[in-house]
């Protein structure tokens, strides 16, 4: 065992399953330099010591991993491109040392995104404690009331600091939720006050609310607060502020100088503009670029997937080490230094290798930030041959029953932000995408993102901290194109959705066909009038994110944290998806097209929502009324007349 791997399970668990439509059998290792590579599906490239596959594999891709069934697996096979020239490290898996928070990781140099401004962070302090560690630091930010940040003392404080961004937001009104437990304190005496600095060293007063009245408890968890503890205080600033430092203070009039017996537990800290709440913190705001947790020594690596040869490697940087090299490696334990970092001022280094390298792993080492901020790099590309692209499973064909599952094909997948087309261009035929990844559908889009290569996969070691928070937090575009069965005179044609996460508009043939409203919500529209009955047709899917993410739980050795959190105010959706004590936070919380798509043909009248009753004459069980309800729909204009048949066990019904 590596020391990395020895000093991560003393640290943290995040290895737990990325829940329902998510995991490949990818079977890695970390190791003291880099992560281990990603592995493909039935062309996996093992690392030495990997075991074997058996003839298992034939009924089963692995423990834990879905769908089980190899059948049921449309995720695209991963085949060696020798002769295409191109960036190597595009959507390939990156690791780094550190990372500032979740959302600015590693994975983030590989997207193929360039920006040039500062990302946002924040950092947040606490009176007694300083400066609190990244697992805690969004605590009273995450609109999570349970996970709290408790303080002691008379006059105890929090602080937070929003760093980067284009521009200092503007707030009016912070808003509190307090728990005060300990001595016998007047709700008359109770003070909370907020002071804002530029500089986090000289204050001035922004505005402070005293004597507020106690809140209800009702509707909280059990034990969370009694009658009389709970505040929440909202604190109109004096004037608007762009500050960059915040600090909120907590204060009873008469307690002693250096009393400590009073406890506060701060479980929301909200800052808002003219009433719309202004988001720090969580995946809200994306920026694509790493951004360091240290000042030090640090790196970020790319796993090709395959030994490469690249003759030139550009580093596109925000915040560029004034000192580093660029290395490679065939198992990311034994790095070969290339050639030293140009150094300079510019934003990127364009670096044409002297003769080509070849070798599967490529690391930038930084050894002296230029800034305060630590080092940050948008991205990192590799030019040369080889490695793997995606090529998508065939498309199925249609059932004897005319039923056309929408599996494998040409499914695919691109964030919101970057398409550019309105919905109605993008759900018509010729519509161009090839820039777009090959989606899996069913599956989720971090499993899309998984199963093309593009991030480690998050069921082994520390792979989770590597990718992003903030950039699977975003609306996602599903697209594909498929030919349709011929209809028969009177057929219906009806386009399904088992599931989707959150929630979803539907386009086909550049129409809007339909929405489904939450994630366990099944959509079933009639396209009859749409469809290209024996032509090629194009469908188009918006999942759209959750509206509360929350903000991610990192289990460590010491805490495994508590279950659930913000999501819940969004059910129903993947709840556990937040975070529970045998799941860690997952990226994008398992949004996506997760159930299965097909076309299915019908006649005029359709039997809808079935529903059987039951009713025993307890304690006698030997018998039961049973009460059968459906709906008939008819379909057409005229009215329709038949027979309904049915039968039940042994018995018969028209």
């Amino acid at each position: 065992m590596s020391a990395s791997r020895r000093t991560f399970l003393k640290s943290v668990i995040v290895s737990a399953g990325t829940a329902w439509a998510e995991l490949r059998s990818n079977a890695t290792a970390s190791d003291g330099s880099a992560a281990a590579g990603l592995l493909s599906g039935n062309n996996s490239q093992l690392r030495p010591g990997a075991a074997p596959q058996t003839d298992a594999s034939n009924y089963t891709r692995g423990v834990g991993v879905y769908p089980g069934d190899p059948r049921e697996d449309f995720s695209p096979t991963l085949v060696e491109d020798l002769s295409t020239y191109r960036n190597l490290a595009l959507l390939r898996p990156a690791y780094n040392s550190s990372s500032y928070d979740y959302n600015l990781t590693a994975q983030l140099v590989t997207d193929g995104i360039k920006h040039t401004h500062l990302p946002r962070w924040v950092r947040t302090a606490a009176s007694l404690r300083g400066q609190l560690p990244k697992n805690e630091r969004e605590f009273f930010l995450d609109h999570n009331p349970t996970s709290v940040v408790e303080l002691r003392g008379p006059r105890p404080y929090v602080q937070v600091q929003l760093g980067g961004g284009r521009s200092v937001p503007e707030i009016d009104r912070v808003d509190l939720r307090a728990v005060v437990t300990g001595r016998n304190f007047k709700p008359a005496e109770l003070s909370f006050a907020v002071s804002v600095s530029d500089d986090g060293r000289e204050w001035r007063p922004a505005g402070n609310v005293t004597s507020p009245e106690p809140a209800r408890v009702s509707g909280y968890p059990q034990g969370f607060a009694r009658s009389g503890q709970l505040f929440l205080p909202s604190i109109p600033l004096s004037a608007v502020s762009q500050s960059r430092f915040y600090r909120i203070e907590f204060g009873i009039a008469s307690a002693p100088p250096f009393e400590f017996g009073t406890q506060w537990e701060i479980g929301e800290l909200a800052f808002f503009r003219n009433d719309q709440r202004v988001e720090v913190g969580g995946p809200y705001d994306f920026t694509s670029a790493w951004m360091s947790g240290g000042l030090g020594e640090e790196w970020v690596s790319v796993d090709l997937g395959a030994r490469c040869t690249f003759d030139r490697v550009v580093l596109h940087w925000i915040a560029r080490a004034a000192e580093g090299s660029l290395q490679a490696s065939d198992d990311a334990e034994s790095w070969q230094e290339i050639q030293p970092l140009p150094g300079g001022t510019g934003p990127a280094d364009d670096m044409k290798l002297a003769q080509p390298i070849r070798a599967r792993y490529v690391r930038v080492l930084m050894k002296r930030p230029t800034s305060p901020d630590g080092y940050i790099l948008s991205e990192f590309e590799v030019y040369g041959r080889g490695g793997f692209v995606a090529q998508p499973k065939p498309a199925l064909t249609p059932r004897a029953d005319g039923r056309l599952d929408l599996a494998g094909g040409a499914w695919k997948l691109q964030r919101d932000s970057l398409v550019n087309a309105d919905a109605e261009t993008l759900s018509k035929l010729g519509f161009k995408d090839s820039d777009w990844i090959t989606a899996t559908v069913p599956g989720t889009v971090l499993s899309s993102y998984l199963n093309v290569g593009a991030i480690p996969d998050p069921n082994y070691g520390d792979n989770q901290l590597m990718i992003s928070d903030s950039f699977f937090y975003s609306d996602f575009w599903y697209r594909t194109e498929f030919a349709a069965p011929q209809l028969a005179r009177d057929q219906r044609a009806w386009l399904n959705f088992d599931g989707i996460n959150w929630k979803a508009d539907v386009f086909l043939n550049g129409a809007n066909s339909g929405r489904i409203e939450g994630g366990f919500m099944r959509g079933r529209f009639d396209i009859t009038g749409r469809l290209l009955a024996g032509q090629n047709n194009s469908l188009a899917v918006r999942v759209e994110k959750n509206a509360t993410p929350g903000s991610v739980k990192q289990k460590t050795f010491e805490s495994a944290g508590k279950n659930g959190g913000a999501l819940g105010f969004d059910n129903p959706t993947y709840h556990a998806s937040i975070g529970w004590d045998w799941i860690p936070t997952i990226r994008g919380r398992n949004t996506g097209i997760w159930g299965k798509v097909y076309l299915s043909l019908s006649g005029p009248v359709t039997i809808e929502n079935p529903f059987i009753a039951t009713k025993l004459p307890l304690p006698d069980t030997s018998t039961a009324d049973v009460t059968i309800e459906f709906d008939l729909v008819n379909h057409e204009a005229e009215r329709v007349k038949g027979t309904l048949r049915g039968r039940f066990g042994e018995g018969q019904f028209e």
